[in-house]
C-alpha cells in the first residue's frame, strides 16, 4: 500500500500511479495488457484535455487533479480499495468524489444511463476522464472484431461527453 505523504503535503502524480499501481497489480485490462497501461494512456489523454481547459479555454481545473483521478478511476470498481483507503492515502475530497463518480455502481444500470449520471453531476473533470476512457476503449486493440455493439456504445458515449463538455466551455478534441 502507498506510504502517507508527508503530513500536510499533496499528493502527486507519482502517488497516484504508486497506488493504482499497488491496487491493479496483476491485472489484465480487455485487451489482455497489464492494467497500468490503460490507465496511464487514460491519464495522458486526460491531462492533455485538463491542460487545454485551463490553458486555452480559461476554464478552472487543476490538470495535476484530473491526472490523479485518471490514474485512480477503476480502482473502486476492479480492486478491494475503497474511498477510505483513497482518503487514508491523502489523495484530497475532490479526487476522490471524482473516482466516485466515474466508478460504475454496484446495481446493474445501463451504460447510457451511467454517462447520462456521470454528466448530471457536473463534475468537468469527470467528464475529462470518461473521455479519455471511452476513446481509449474505442482502441481497436480493445474490441473484440466481432462486437460492434461496442464499438457503437463507446461512439455515442464519446458524443455524449464531449458535447457536455462543449457545453462546459471546453474547446479540444
Amino acid at each position: 500500500m502507498l506510504a502517507h505523504p508527508v503530513e500536510g503535503s499533496v499528493p502527486t502524480i507519482f502517488d497516484a500511479h504508486t497506488f493504482a499501481l499497488t491496487a491493479h497489480a496483476g491485472q489484465l485490462d480487455k485487451g489482455g495488457e497489464p492494467c497500468m497501461r490503460h490507465l496511464e494512456r487514460v491519464a495522458n489523454a486526460a491531462l492533455a484535455r485538463a491542460g487545454h481547459a485551463r490553458l486555452v479555454d480559461g476554464l478552472d481545473i487543476d490538470p495535476m487533479r484530473v491526472m490523479q483521478a485518471a490514474l485512480l478511476h477503476d480502482v473502486l470498481e476492479d480492486t478491494p480499495r475503497t474511498p477510505a483507503d483513497l482518503r487514508a492515502a491523502g489523495f484530497g475530497p475532490d479526487v476522490i468524489r471524482t473516482v466516485l463518480i466515474l466508478t460504475k455502481p454496484q446495481a446493474r444500470v445501463a451504460y447510457s444511463e451511467r454517462i447520462a449520471s456521470l454528466i448530471e453531476a457536473g463534475d468537468f473533470a469527470a467528464i475529462l476522464v470518461k473521455m479519455s476512457d471511452t476513446e481509449d476503449n474505442l482502441c481497436p486493440s480493445r474490441i473484440p472484431p466481432n462486437a460492434t455493439f461496442l464499438r457503437e456504445r463507446y461512439a455515442t458515449a464519446f458524443a455524449r461527453l464531449k458535447e457536455a463538455a462543449t457545453a462546459a466551455g471546453y474547446t479540444g478534441r
